[in-house]
């Protein structure tokens, strides 16, 4: 029977884990303290007498040392008051105290680590990423390692946002997991969005009829919240962009349409989708940048700039002006708010490419 109450007594404990481990940690001061009063009480005047005086400092240790079972030996009971203490405080109390306490640690721990693993537990990280729905596995895993492979993301949390994962599938220490529905402003608190720099809303899937519109009312929500995250957004059907309209969005990217142009461009002329692979890749090669032109760097031909960018291994391949794409230069000058393409080793603000065009 005692063993049954105590299993039970365990077992309440466990459920109401905040109560159970305010109890233990009362038993143990009160284990440790009434031990250190009998060994000071009863132990200490022997000590006296034996011209090594301890204090009660001493007595704290004893009890410490005694209930974790390490036992140095520099200190035991020797009169029946400390000896009877002993049994009681350390033994009885302590010891089962101890255990407990011990065992609810590493249950406690586990229970975090599977709530982790799960994406139930809150965000503690600032400026991140956030990529909200995993249309597949293998496509968040791509994702990711793009996202690491780039020097100014490698250190970088990547919080996933889903509800289509039972547990994150991808063991590494900068990517964590919230489990939730993405039009819920609790499931992006619970990602800490405010504090993000980045949201990446993918496709729910891509036989998903509805992903557009589920993507453009993530993005309002995470708007909501967050105004000045920088969001990008995968559209499946670019029939749907009017969805997106009503929303602030910064980039659109149109992922079947895309898809379905470089195969036509692969097909007529071989050797485009290995460039395409190779410069929208950052694991490969020469990568696709972009920089946006400060208020200082007006007036520059895009022309002369471009000449001079090739002799140091830079290409600049377009510049966005608006909803336009400029792909011819000629006769073109540099103005604010441009955001200039440009395929190159690294990334670099625009001074930096003025500077490399002039050296």
């Amino acid at each position: 029977m005692p063993l049954f109450h105590l299993a039970r007594l365990y077992r309440r404990m466990r459920s109401r884990r905040h109560i159970g481990m305010s109890t233990i940690l009362v038993l143990l001061v009160f284990a440790i303290v009434g031990n250190s009063i009998c060994f000071y009480v009863y132990d200490g005047p022997l000590h006296e007498a034996a011209g090594s005086p301890i204090s009660f400092g001493d007595a704290l240790w004893y009890s410490v040392i005694s209930m974790t079972t390490i036992g140095y030996g520099d200190l035991y009971a020797s009169s029946t008051g400390a000896r009877v203490g002993t049994i009681f405080f350390i033994v009885i109390v302590g010891l089962g105290t101890f255990s407990f306490l011990i065992g609810m640690t590493i249950e406690g721990l586990a229970d975090f680590a599977a709530r982790r693993r799960r994406g139930m537990n809150a965000v503690l990280t600032k400026e991140h990423v956030l990529i909200i729905n995993v249309p597949s596995e293998s496509r968040l895993k791509q994702l990711i390692e793009e996202l690491q492979s780039d020097p100014n993301y490698e250190d970088c949390d990547i919080v996933v946002v889903s509800d289509q994962l039972e547990e994150l599938p991808i063991r590494d220490e900068h990517v964590l997991f919230v489990r939730g529905s993405v039009l819920e402003a609790a499931t992006y608190e619970q990602a800490n969005v405010t504090a993000a720099n980045m949201a990446i809303v993918l496709a729910t899937s891509y036989e998903d009829a509805t992903s557009d519109a589920v993507v453009a009312s993530a993005i309002a929500v995470i708007d909501s919240l967050n105004s000045d995250i920088h969001i990008v957004a995968e559209c499946v059907n670019s029939r749907h962009k009017q969805l997106f309209d009503s929303v602030r969005c910064d980039s659109i990217v149109y992922s079947m349409g895309i898809t379905g142009n470089l195969l036509v461009q692969e097909a007529q002329d071989p050797g485009i989708a290995q460039l395409i692979e190779v410069i929208t890749s950052n694991t490969r090669g020469t990568t696709l940048f972009s920089t946006e032109v400060s208020e200082t760097g007006t007036g520059h031909s895009y022309n002369d700039l471009a000449r001079d960018l090739l002799d140091r291994n830079i290409n600049l391949l377009c510049v966005n002006r608006g909803a336009s794409s400029l792909t011819g230069l000629k006769d073109v000058q540099s103005q604010r708010g441009d955001r200039v393409v440009y395929a190159g080793a690294q990334r670099m603000l625009w001074e930096d490419l003025v500077q490399q065009a002039q050296a």
